[in-house]
């Protein structure tokens, strides 16, 4: 099972770009905890509809 993080750590995380994390503060719940996979997906659905 993979690790899941809280919305704020990832946006803090240095394993995405200042764009995925902006992204992420969009689309991440604040009470909710996301793998760094799902976090991924979510950037590629939101880029995809831009």
């Amino acid at each position: 099972m993979s690790n899941k993080f809280t919305k704020t750590a990832l946006i803090n995380s240095d394993g995405f770009t200042a764009a995925d994390r902006t992204v992420l503060n969009i689309v991440l719940e604040d009470r909710k905890n996301y793998t760094v996979a799902e976090a991924q997906k979510l950037i590629k659905k939101f880029k995809g509809g831009i």
